[in-house]
C-alpha cells in the first residue's frame, strides 16, 4: 500500500540536446531484441506492442560487492516467480500474434536494489545499485516514449506477487480500499480522477465510460480477468476490499510511469497469488495466456478498436522534421531519432551548461 501520493521522479541532472545538421545516425531499441544495462542486473526485451510490463521484485542476483540494504526500513521479501511469470507473459503473446510487449526485468534480489522504491530508498546510496536502478527506469521511460511516438497511448502493468489469503489478483490504480468504496458520483470527481493510475484513460476511452465503470466495470481490467477464471479486485463481481482485508494499491513504479504523472500511458500494479498463478510453469502459461487474451480484449475495447496494435504492421510513416529523444531527462545513455535522410551532432549539456 502507498502511503502518500508520489510526486515524479526527480533525477540529478537534466540533459539538454541540441542538433545540427552534420552526419552521424541514430540507433534506437528494436523490437524483438534484448538490451541489458552496463553491469547487466537490468533486462529490457524491446517489443512491438503498446503495452510496457515490469518485474521489480522477482530478481535473485546477490553480487557481494552490492551491500545489503539496510536504510530506511529496508523490505527483502522476494516476489517469487514473477520473472518467470514475466516471461511466460511475453512468450504468449508472441505465441497469439506475433508480437511481444515492452519486458523490463530487475534480476537483482530485493535485499540489493528495491526497484518499486526512490532511488534514495531504493539503492541505499551504492553506486552499482544506483546504475541499475538507473537502468531499470530509463528503460520503462524508454519504452513508453516508443509507445507513445507510434501508438499515441499506451498500457503499463508493473509486475508482482502477493501472500495474502485471499486468491485473487489485485490490481492497484493508487487508490486506497476505503477510496474504492466510495460512491461512483464521488470516484468520478476530479479528485480521484487526478489520483489514479489510468487517469489518462478515465478522460479519454472509445466508449465514453465514466472513471468508476473502467474500475469495477463489466468491462473494467478486473472484471475481464474474473471472467476468466482469476478473480480480481477492483472489478464488478468484487469491487472494493472489505475493512481489514488486505490489499495493496500500487507503488512507486505505478505513480511514476502511468499517466497518474502525466502523459498517455495507463497503468496499474498487478499483485498475482502464488498457487494457481506462479505457483508452476503450467500455471503460469494458461495466466499468460489468459492475460494476453484480456489485454487485447482491453485495448480494443477502450484504446483502439479492434485495428492491429503491433507497431511492426504499421506502415511507415511519412517523412517528418520532429526529433525524438528520450528518455529525458536521462542519466547513462539517451537515444535520438530523427527523420530519414538528415545528419546531425549531437552535443550534451548538464544543468550547469558544461558539455
Amino acid at each position: 500500500m502507498i502511503g502518500a501520493r508520489l510526486p515524479c521522479r526527480c533525477l540529478p541532472v537534466v540533459i539538454a540536446l541540441l542538433l545540427v545538421r552534420v552526419g552521424a545516425k541514430a540507433q534506437p531499441f528494436l523490437p524483438g531484441n534484448t538490451y541489458f544495462s552496463p553491469n547487466g542486473h537490468i533486462e529490457y526485451r524491446c517489443g512491438d506492442l503498446p503495452l510496457i510490463i515490469s518485474v521489480p521484485h522477482g530478481g535473485a542476483l546477490q553480487p557481494a560487492d552490492i551491500p545489503d540494504r539496510t536504510c530506511n526500513s529496508p523490505v527483502y521479501d522476494v516476489d517469487a516467480n514473477t520473472v518467470e511469470l514475466g516471461q511466460a507473459i511475453d512468450s504468449a503473446f508472441l505465441a497469439r500474434g506475433g508480437c511481444r510487449p515492452h519486458l523490463i526485468i530487475n534480476h537483482l534480489a530485493r535485499r540489493k536494489l528495491d526497484a518499486n522504491r526512490n532511488l534514495i530508498d531504493g539503492a541505499c546510496g551504492d553506486p552499482q545499485a544506483e546504475l541499475a536502478w538507473n537502468a531499470f527506469h530509463d528503460f520503462i521511460d524508454s519504452a513508453s516514449a516508443t509507445v507513445t511516438a507510434l501508438t499515441g497511448k499506451g498500457f503499463y502493468l508493473d509486475l508482482h506477487g502477493h501472500g495474502h489469503a485471499i486468491q485473487r489478483v489485485e490490481l492497484g490504480y493508487l487508490l486506497y480500499e476505503d477510496e474504492l468504496a466510495l460512491p461512483p458520483a464521488t470516484l468520478n470527481s476530479s479528485t480521484y480522477i487526478n489520483y489514479s493510475s489510468i487517469r489518462n484513460l478515465a478522460g479519454n476511452n472509445l466508449q465514453g465510460l465514466t472513471h468508476a465503470e473502467l474500475l469495477q466495470g463489466p468491462q473494467a481490467l478486473g472484471t475481464l480477468l474474473s471472467n476468466t477464471g482469476y478473480p480480481a479486485v477492483p472489478s464488478q463481481q468484487d469491487p472494493f476490499p472489505m475493512a481489514g482485508q488486505p490489499y495493496f494499491s500500487g507503488g512507486y513504479n505505478v505513480a511514476q510511469h502511468s499517466s497518474y504523472a502525466g502523459g498517455s500511458i495507463d497503468g496499474v500494479q498487478v499483485e498475482c497469488y502464488y498457487t494457481g498463478i506462479r505457483g508452476t510453469g503450467v500455471d503460469r502459461a494458461r495466466f499468460a495466456d489468459s492475460l494476453a487474451m484480456v489485454m487485447d480484449a482491453y485495448f480494443a475495447l477502450h484504446y483502439f478498436g479492434s485495428g492491429n496494435t503491433c507497431t511492426s504492421g504499421l506502415p511507415e510513416r511519412p517523412s517528418t522534421t520532429s526529433i525524438v529523444c528520450f528518455p529525458n531527462p536521462c542519466t547513462d545513455h539517451i537515444t535520438v531519432a530523427w527523420p530519414a535522410g538528415t545528419s546531425a551532432t549531437v552535443r550534451v549539456n548538464d544543468l550547469l551548461g558544461r558539455v
